[in-house]
């Protein structure tokens, strides 16, 4: 007879009953999805013949293929808010208020429900040696060993009481289905996660940085970042929880409120730095049309324009609704990005590079640090994607391989842009092109639409932070005044980002988006990766000194830029060069 197994209910139970626990549960979902065919629903009657012909069905066209992965995109963005996988009252993905009402008036006793982690107590409760067989209660995954030296997470439904009725665990039972993203779907939403109006801002963070030390910083970054990514993932192999949930465990409710803290803060400062993007680009535009004869509005007044579509838009719940437009705004910035190639290469080869290039800016090389990391956050969807692939074990690859490609196009957008201009750069390049051009005017155009429709999808997690700081347990659904609340919430979220904008204003923009990446970036891409894999994972002297070196780097670099970017926001400097974008109709 094996060692008994003690749940933080205080209840022993042996090995052999946990093991006769989970066959019972995997024959429970055998007979829940009974079909062979993983891309069957649920409840679907198996095929009575067991070689039936496959359908001559045509595959699905490349458009629907992308708003679907569109769609799936959206709802893994939810995600990255505060949604608790073991709060019964908090909005799911996909689910609107009103059925977010019915939920909670059915929701069951309390005594038939898996109570929420109380990780903060005793968080070794929840840990069993790997080399036991152990499923997890709400995974997807099969019982399995754990890696080697590391430790397997036990819910407290590992043993529900059999007279209780169901429990939540068994509709995410551990022998459900895998997910249905292929790799190449995988790197595609990877690559929306990281490619968006951020890397408008690299030329000029090349400027900063010096074009040389600019591509070795890209290069070491990228690295860093999928190693703390690969970190991510390993931990939550031990710790199936979200992002937050996984701090929670480990080091308690601090942990968890450093991260949303973090997330919150991210998504703000992306949202105020792409107000103050459109006011700028709108402002060009007009200027273009009017041939600057028109001087009535001033160009941080332009931040507010957008507002009258924002508003709408942020109040949408369901993400599914929002998949075209992020669909349609990838579209744009990938359309921007290959016109970006095209004109810096034809300036360069005409009119020859930009004047005063350095390869090393020794001055302000701080402020490329953080705009750069700025540019890779996307680690809040790392987790989600790796669930949804059919083949998680291929991960790595895809994330190795898009790594390099999105480091790719970074550096070649901010190298090229500022070879081209060189000192006269500006921090949204696109002011860099021909007024008078017919694409330009496009692309202004383009850009904006792109950052009016990603804006919604951006917010949505600080949204969600917010409202379930306010209503951790109520939902719009069953009261109607609660949602008037969260609305309420969400409007004044929009237009706070919109003050913060108008007050940072355009010149100081390359400031803030390096205030943000420090602050708020760093601690999501280094600090909290390498602090969880040091608790859950690193067994051996080489990983907690691995975990312990990329902490301190991060920690370092953090303290650093923010102190320069601070500083440089205070002390009085010689303004950049502005470009006369008059001139050319004068």
């Amino acid at each position: 007879m094996s060692a008994p197994q003690e749940n933080p209910n205080g209840v022993h139970y042996s090995q052999e009953a946990i093991e006769q626990h989970i066959q019972q549960k995997q024959q429970r979902g055998r007979s829940q999805f009974p079909s062979s065919n993983p891309n069957s629903r649920p409840g679907s009657r198996p095929s009575s013949r067991p070689n039936s012909r496959p359908s001559s069905r045509a595959p699905s066209r490349p458009v629907s293929w992308l708003v679907q992965t569109n769609s799936e995109y959206a709802n893994m963005f939810e995600n990255y808010g505060g949604n608790n996988s073991n709060n019964h009252h908090g909005h799911q993905p996909g689910m609107s208020e009103m059925e977010e009402g019915r939920m909670s008036k059915n929701e069951s006793t309390p005594a038939s429900r898996p109570q929420s982690i109380k990780a903060a107590a005793n968080p070794s409760a929840y840990i069993v040696p790997s080399n036991e067989k152990m499923a997890i209660p709400g995974s997807t995954r099969p019982a399995q060993k754990g890696y080697p030296g590391e430790a397997t997470l036990i819910k407290e439904d590992i043993m529900p009481d059999s007279s209780s009725g169901s429990s939540s665990s068994e509709e995410m039972d551990s022998s459900a289905p895998r997910g249905t993203v292929t790799p190449l779907k995988a790197s595609f939403l990877l690559g929306k996660a990281f490619v968006g109006t951020g890397v408008l801002f690299l030329p000029k963070a090349f400027k900063n940085g010096g074009i040389l030390f600019s591509c070795l910083t890209i290069a070491f970054v990228a690295t860093i970042c999928c190693i703390a990514f690969l970190m991510l993932v390993k931990v939550r192999l031990v710790i199936r929880e979200s992002f937050q949930d996984i701090g929670l465990v480990l080091y308690g409710k601090w942990a968890r409120l450093a991260v949303l803290v973090s997330v919150f803060l991210s998504q703000v400062g992306f949202c105020c730095a792409y107000l103050i993007f459109v006011a700028e680009n709108v402002d060009a535009i007009v200027q273009t049309f009017t041939k600057c004869t028109f001087h009535g509005i001033e160009e941080k007044v332009y931040i507010f324009i957008p507002l009258a579509i924002l508003i709408p838009l942020v109040l949408i719940r369901k993400m599914e609704i929002l998949s075209l437009p992020s669909m349609l705004a990838n579209f744009f910035i990938i359309f921007g990005i290959i016109y970006l190639w095209y004109y810096s290469i034809h300036h360069i080869a005409v009119e020859g590079p930009g004047p005063n290039i350095e390869l090393f800016n020794k001055n302000d090389f701080a402020l490329l640090i953080g705009t750069i990391v700025f540019s890779f956050e996307g680690i809040g969807l790392v987790i989600p994607i790796t669930e949804s692939m059919a083949e998680p074990e291929k991960f790595p690859k895809v994330l190795a391989i898009t790594t390099t490609i999105v480091a790719l196009i970074f550096g070649s957008v901010g190298a090229l842009c500022y070879a081209a201009f060189g000192d006269n750069i500006q921090t949204i390049v696109v002011l860099n092109l021909p007024v008078t051009s017919g694409w330009t005017i496009t692309i202004q155009i383009l850009y904006s639409l792109a950052i009016i429709l990603s804006v919604p999808l951006m917010l949505s997690p600080a949204s969600k932070i917010l409202e379930m700081a306010c209503f951790p347990t109520r939902s719009g659904g069953v009261e109607r005044k609660v949602k008037m609340s969260k609305n309420a919430i969400r409007i004044t979220l929009v237009c706070a980002c919109a003050v913060i904008s108008y007050v940072v204003g355009g010149p100081n923009l390359d400031k803030f988006v390096s205030f943000v990446g420090s602050v708020a970036c760093m601690p999501l891409c280094f600090i909290f990766p390498a602090m969880f894999h040091y608790k859950a994972c690193a067994k051996t002297t080489r990983a907690k000194v691995l975990d312990i070196i990329l902490g301190v780097v991060g920690i370092g670099a953090m303290a650093f830029t923010l102190y320069i970017t601070v500083r440089g926001w205070i002390e009085v400097s010689a303004p950049d060069a502005v470009l006369d974008r008059c001139a050319a109709f004068k």
